[in-house]
């Protein structure tokens, strides 16, 4: 209220002021003194109207980070009972939420979504193992090859969020008897390192996966394209510091792909990223297969769960015995949640890497 009235005033002054033959004199100084404070007010008007919340002697503001005084530098909750795990920074937002349901048939069903508020100072980042000489694509050791414990791999790179990727890894080097190289690789880059670049022909009838790629850009956008697209140098050219090949994706332009029925579509652990603006994020996990404890979930329910978080881009990322989510450098939710063990890893996405 005070706020209006303070530009009523300064209005009708300036009014006045206009009037033929009017002179104020002293009231000069008054004039450009209101005038001034409602500049200012204008100025700060966004951070003013900000919705800020308190909870125990914190305060976040409308994204979730800490603003204003606080106990720390670093907010934390970790509650696997009720299924929420939240951290907050001045740059970095993070909110995760389990859900469990049951299907018609009273299958049981278990996913997370992630809620993330990224920064300049505080982007998406890469998890990758060390490049080992033993393993090379064209006499070059890259890092993410080599396949880890997952938990080794987090241990030795600790971040807020961490999520298993694309798992380039293995389609450059595979690993196991009998198996040989991937004719294709996809278009993958992580840091600004082009990493492979050899891809499929999206004309031509695809295997999985179909290596459909997003690219994440130094404003913290995101952008999905059909896996030749563009090439490597291209994505660099226009500020890609990732590229993640493997897909298909499941929106772009805030359309949902128009073929998934036809890709792939049964209930598995899925990992889906995507972005509602820039550096503004969502991450959904599931787990379980119909073969399982857990039922797992369809890509066409993937595609449509991400554009109902508000994303208007969003790629499929490795399924299956893959899938692995951990906060704080633990993991809460993986692939298969009945096996004893993970499969081991070479690189991950990760949130506020230390």
């Amino acid at each position: 209220m005070m706020k209006i009235v303070k530009r009523l005033t300064a209005l009708l002054l300036i009014m006045v002021l206009l009037l033929p033959g009017f002179t104020l004199a002293e009231d000069d100084v008054e004039v450009e003194e209101v005038v001034e404070e409602e500049a200012v007010l204008s100025e700060n008007e966004d951070s003013e109207n900000e919705a800020v919340t308190e909870k125990d002697g914190w305060h976040f503001n409308a994204k979730g980070f800490l603003v204003g005084e606080n106990p720390g530098d670093e907010y934390l909750l970790e509650d696997e009972e009720k299924g929420v795990w939240q951290y907050a920074s001045k740059d970095l937002s993070v909110k995760v939420t389990r859900y469990r349901e049951q299907t018609k048939k009273k299958k049981k069903q278990e996913y997370c979504v992630a809620e993330i508020w990224a920064s300049p100072e505080s982007p998406l980042g890469a998890i990758q193992s060390d490049p080992k000489e033993s393993l090379k694509l064209k006499g070059v050791a890259y890092p993410g090859t080599e396949q880890r414990y997952v938990q080794d791999l987090i241990d030795k790179h600790p971040s807020v969020l961490a999520v298993s990727d694309d798992m380039y890894g293995l389609r450059i080097i595979p690993v196991g008897k009998g198996k040989t190289k991937y004719d294709y690789h996809g278009v993958v880059i992580r840091n600004g390192q082009v990493i492979a670049t050899k891809t499929r022909n999206s004309q031509k009838k695809r295997s999985w996966p179909n290596l459909d790629t997003m690219a994440v850009y130094q404003d913290g956008s995101m952008k999905t394209f059909d896996c030749d697209a563009q090439t490597a140098e291209e994505y660099l050219e226009q500020g890609a510091v990732h590229v993640f090949a493997f897909g298909p994706w499941l929106l772009s332009g805030g359309e949902v792909h128009p073929n998934l029925e036809k890709i792939n579509n049964y209930s598995e652990p899925r990992v889906a990223l995507g972005m509602v603006e820039p550096y503004h994020y969502i991450l959904i996990v599931t787990a379980g297969r119909p073969t399982s404890k857990y039922q797992g979930y369809k890509l066409t329910w993937l595609a449509e769960k991400m554009k109902e978080y508000g994303c208007t881009e969003a790629l499929n990322l490795d399924g299956g015995d893959t899938v692995a989510l951990a906060f704080n450098n633990k993991v809460i939710l993986h692939g298969n949640m009945e096996a004893k063990k993970l499969r081991n890893l070479g690189s991950m996405i990760a949130f506020g890497l230390k």
